[in-house]
């Protein structure tokens, strides 16, 4: 989650150690790099688009994938951070004016400012509703996108981060609380608590939820029985990964790694050094973008990595 842990990261070793993976880690060959400001943010693959922010110069950022070229920089708060996508619109909380944004990506113009809970962490949108995670007061937030606002609030734990729509639920990751929280949307109630330590963002698959724990692994559950099915070691402090060529690309931040899953075995198949402080994977026409938030950049890598 970015609290200070934001701070310069040690890139990884030669070797990361058996205890993560049996292979080296190899430096990731990135065919362009894209330098959005001081400290790259979270991304979010949408609307034929790449976008992440600049949590310093406050401004969300749009990129043509195929021109690997930035289209467009919109002011929106002071630290804009959770990026979801749906009803046509581009929703972007900020993490400290408390505030979640609603942006037309047609015009790139913010349409609506609604006021949300504070510290806002993980954004998510399912079920006909934007959904937000709040740190400060252990809530999600759902939000109506035909009447722009808050609809429910729903007290779920501590330190709720990451947030998701999977398998008709919304599924939510407590850190301090250490659990992995199930919501029905039909009611907004809670309907399975699932401990697992340190959980802090979550990212489905066709028939798994893969929750990162900043225990240094990757934990697979079963959404059905709602029963762990796997730990898999991985780096430092992984967090937002992302789906590609069927396998899991898992950015550690503190120290300088992706992590590569391979499904088939529950295992890391590969790690790659990257930039300072990997926070955020998503793909698009193809590649892998990986935003390294201490350096400000975005790069683009092959998918095709040994």
């Amino acid at each position: 989650m970015p609290r200070p842990r934001f701070l310069p990261s040690l890139l990884a070793a030669a070797c990361l150690g058996a205890v993560i993976a049996t292979t080296c880690a190899s430096a990731a060959e990135p065919v362009s790099k894209i330098h959005v400001g001081a400290q790259s943010g979270l991304l979010k693959s949408a609307a034929g688009s790449l976008w992440t922010t600049d949590l310093v110069g406050a401004r969300v950022i749009r990129i043509d994938p195929a021109t690997n070229t930035i289209t467009r920089r919109i002011a929106f708060g002071t630290r804009p951070f959770g990026l979801a996508y749906g009803a046509q619109s581009l929703w972007v909380s900020d993490r400290s004016v408390n505030r979640l944004a609603r942006i037309n990506p047609k015009t790139n113009k913010v349409v609506k400012r609604i006021q949300i809970g504070f510290e806002p962490y993980g954004l998510a949108y399912g079920a006909g509703s934007v959904w937000v995670t709040s740190e400060r007061d252990g809530t999600v937030r759902r939000i109506s996108p035909r009447r722009n606002r808050v609809v429910a609030r729903i007290k779920v734990g501590t330190t709720p981060n990451g947030i998701v729509f999977a398998f008709g639920a919304i599924w939510v990751a407590d850190l301090s609380d250490g659990l992995l929280i199930r919501i029905n949307p039909a009611t907004n109630r809670i309907t399975a608590r699932i401990p697992i330590a340190k959980a802090d963002w979550i990212t489905p698959s066709a028939d798994a939820l893969w929750v990162s724990s900043e225990e240094g692994e990757v934990v697979r559950v079963d959404p059905v029985t709602r029963t762990v099915v796997a730990r898999i070691p991985v780096g430092k402090n992984p967090l937002a990964s992302a789906w590609i060529g069927g396998e899991l690309w898992v950015p550690n931040i503190d120290d300088g790694t992706v992590s590569i899953i391979d499904p088939a075995k529950n295992a890391v198949r590969t790690t790659l050094t990257v930039g300072k402080a990997p926070l955020s994977i998503a793909t698009a026409v193809g590649d892998a973008w990986i935003s390294n938030s201490d350096d400000g950049e975005l790069w683009r890598v092959k998918t095709t990595q040994p």
